[in-house]
C-alpha cells in the first residue's frame, strides 16, 4: 500500500513506472522485500546514497530518479519528498499514512479500521455513508465524538476520492 503510493506520485506526472522496477528490484537487495515502505533510503544520508548508486548502476531516467543532486547536496524529488511527509515511520518501517496531502487528519494505519482511511479510528466512507442518509454534520461529530473539523475533512476526503474513482 505504502510503495503503492508513492508510484502514485511518478504516474501522477505521465512517467511509466514500469521502468522504475529494475531500481526497485535492486533496492530490494539493500533494504529488504518493501524498500519504498523503509524510512532508510529517505530519511538518512547514508540510505539516499545507497538509492543514488543503485539509479546509477540501473540506469534510472532522470524523472524516475528517487534522489538527485541539488545544490551539492544529495536530496529526495519533488515526488519522493510529497510521500515522505505523508508517511510516519516507527522502527524504520511505514507505521500509517496520509492517502491524500489536502486532508492531512486522514490516516491509513493497518492497526485501525482495517487501514481503510479513517479520522480518528473512524472510516471516513462509514462518515459519508451517514452524512448521505441524512446526518448532520453537528449530529456525526456528536455520535462518533469528532470535531467538527474533522467531520469536515472526512467528507472532503471522500468527495476527492469519489472524484478520482470516477
Amino acid at each position: 500500500m505504502v510503495e503503492a503510493r508513492l508510484l502514485a506520485n511518478y504516474r501522477e506526472c505521465q512517467v511509466p513506472v514500469q521502468r522504475l522496477r529494475p531500481a526497485i528490484v535492486r533496492l530490494r537487495e539493500e533494504f529488504g522485500p518493501y524498500p519504498l515502505a523503509t524510512a532508510a533510503p529517505f530519511l538518512d544520508v547514508a540510505g539516499r546514497e545507497l538509492v543514488q548508486a543503485v539509479q546509477e548502476e540501473v540506469g534510472l531516467e532522470r524523472e524516475l530518479q528517487l534522489v538527485v543532486v541539488r545544490s551539492g547536496q544529495l536530496v529526495l524529488t519533488d515526488q519522493v519528498e510529497d510521500f515522505r511527509v505523508q508517511v510516519e515511520y516507527e522502527d524504520d518501517k511505514a507505521r500509517r499514512m496520509r492517502p491524500e496531502s489536502r486532508t492531512p487528519g486522514i490516516v491509513m494505519d493497518p492497526a485501525f479500521s482495517f487501514g481503510r482511511p479513517a479520522v480518528r479510528n473512524v472510516r471516513t466512507e462509514s462518515l459519508a455513508e451517514d452524512y448521505r442518509a441524512g446526518t448532520s454534520r453537528d449530529q456525526l461529530a456528536d455520535l462518533y465524538e469528532l470535531a467538527s473539523e474533522q467531520v469536515e475533512e472526512a467528507l472532503r476526503f471522500e468527495m476527492i476520492h469519489n472524484q478520482h474513482a470516477s
